[in-house]
């Protein structure tokens, strides 16, 4: 087991305020520092457009992507960008532009990074018990020893990746109900599931959720605290979010859950998700 680079993941942005999603410090392109979002639930690393121009990269039309609010937005295609991750050179590839999320620029956040898609080998441990990004190299039975040593306090679970996604998506439910693909989403703030996937569950009034990169706000209802089930292991939801409408996956777990656990995925659809809970 080799450890390639280990950086720090922070949570303060410009103006002393916080976000709920874990983010660090990188040279992006031979900017720096850039500050990006960890966000698993991305399926491409995306830069917003003010950075690719900065960057002068060449900017090739693209589909108009869809963020977690449903809202679809402009994008760019702009091929391979360089990054510095802690002295460890990367490549990456199939990067996305698009217009910087209203809050971004105020915090210093110059884009949102996929880190399944970090390494085309190595795997990716995002440790948020210790607040720390690495970048590993070895075997499955290796790194769930590293995982062991680094939090022995914590469950291990291995979970199939669903290769229908190209986001970190594993076998979950809640509690008395059905197990379906599920979103293990850095960047989301909570855990939420579709009316679908809960049938009879009893929303307690409607709020907002969040917002989705384009700009645009979702909102749901709460049905209060409830279980999620992963391979059998039992973890808390504080107050689980309902959605009358989900993009698929219909369910993901957001930091609420994700906070204190440590998270290994890889490129490879193939190889397994390692979680310690």
């Amino acid at each position: 087991m080799r450890v390639l680079t280990s950086v720090p993941i922070s949570y303060a942005v410009h103006g002393g305020a916080t976000t709920h999603a874990p983010m660090i410090v990188a040279s992006v392109g031979g900017v720096e520092p850039a500050r990006l979002v960890l966000d698993t639930g991305s399926d491409v690393h995306l830069l917003n457009e003010d950075l690719a121009d900065e960057l002068g990269l060449n900017k090739e039309p693209g589909e108009e992507g869809t963020d977690h609010s449903g809202a679809t937005m402009p994008s760019w295609s702009v091929g391979s960008v360089p990054m510095d991750l802690g002295g460890v050179h990367l490549t990456l590839s199939d990067v996305v532009a698009i217009p910087a999320p209203p809050p971004y620029p105020g915090w210093g956040i110059r884009g949102i990074l996929s880190p399944q898609n970090l390494h085309p080998t190595a795997w990716t441990v995002i440790d948020l018990a210790r607040d720390e990004l690495l970048l590993v190299d070895g075997t499955d039975d290796e790194l769930a020893d590293f995982l062991h040593a680094r939090s022995p306090a914590l469950t291990l679970l291995t979970l199939a990746r669903d290769a229908a996604f190209p986001s970190v998506v594993v076998p979950g439910s809640i509690e008395g109900f059905d197990q379906i693909p599920t979103l293990l989403n850095t960047g989301g703030k909570r855990t939420e599931f579709s009316r679908a996937a809960v049938p009879g569950l009893v929303v307690q009034g409607t709020e907002r959720l969040g917002g989705g990169v384009s700009g645009s706000d979702y909102t749901g209802g709460s049905v209060g605290p409830q279980t999620l089930l992963a391979k059998g292991r039992r973890l808390h939801i504080p107050a689980l979010a309902i959605r009358e409408q989900m993009n698929d996956p219909q369910g993901m777990v957001g930091m609420d859950v994700l906070r204190g656990t440590v998270l290994a995925c890889a490129a490879d659809l193939a190889r397994r998700v390692y979680w310690r809970a």
